[in-house]
């Protein structure tokens, strides 16, 4: 059971299974776009895309070979002594990058487009994860092959927390709610009219002339 669960096939299918779940969200939504205006049926296409080129990279270790693909360029160029300082660099700015990322989802998304945050979110965390992952930072490391939970290194448990997540959050998508015929019928008559401010300022400016005639009227009968 351990080693299935160490696998990197378990984590290849699991991306594999998000991208499926994606494209089933695409086809769902462009269903009902044309009732919904407010559906982006295009972002669950794209984000299929990114999962499956994940599945891909888990299936063919892309991260490990990445990481000694780096590892052979600092040898050569005579800076693998001094690696910490880079990588420290590097790991903070995928940290910044990932915030950023995120601050300006949060404030620049229209409230239209809010119901594919959560998708946003997994999906940049993975990235921003699998990134760090990949400049194998030492400090990293040790917490995330050398520490257990359970029994399981710590950084193939956080990879599955995000892809469940990931999952989770594409399959479940709120529905936007329907107006029906007579909600709108009820609507059009409650709403104001532009005539009705001009029908008010009548009866005001007709009142105001009916209380100076009777002003007039008062004054000429007291000077007589």
């Amino acid at each position: 059971m351990r080693a299935w669960l160490d696998s990197d096939w378990l984590r290849a299918l699991g991306y594999a299974l998000v991208a499926a779940a994606g494209v089933a969200a695409y086809l769902r939504e462009r269903r009902r776009a044309a009732h919904e205006h407010d559906l982006w049926p295009t972002f669950w296409l794209l984000t299929a895309i990114l999962y499956l080129g994940m599945a891909i990279g888990r299936t063919a270790d892309l991260a490990d070979l990445a990481t000694k693909l780096g590892r052979h360029e600092a040898i050569v160029g005579g800076w693998y002594a001094h690696r910490r300082k880079f990588q420290a660099i590097a790991v903070g700015s995928v940290a910044l990058l990932w915030l950023a990322t995120v601050s300006i989802a949060l404030w620049r998304v229209p409230a239209r487009r809010r119901r594919y945050l959560p998708a946003v979110l997994v999906a940049v965390s993975l990235m921003g994860y699998a990134g760090i992952r990949v400049i194998s930072l030492h400090q990293v490391d040790s917490v995330l092959y050398r520490r257990h939970l359970w029994g399981y290194e710590i950084a193939k448990l956080v990879e599955l927390f995000g892809i469940a997540c990931a999952l989770a959050v594409t399959f479940w998508q709120p529905r936007s709610r329907r107006v029906s015929a007579s909600e709108i019928s009820t609507a059009a008559t409650t709403v104001p009219t532009a005539d009705a401010p001009r029908a008010t300022s009548t009866q005001v400016s007709t009142r105001q002339r009916q209380r100076a005639a009777s002003a007039r009227l008062g004054r000429a009968a007291t000077r007589e």
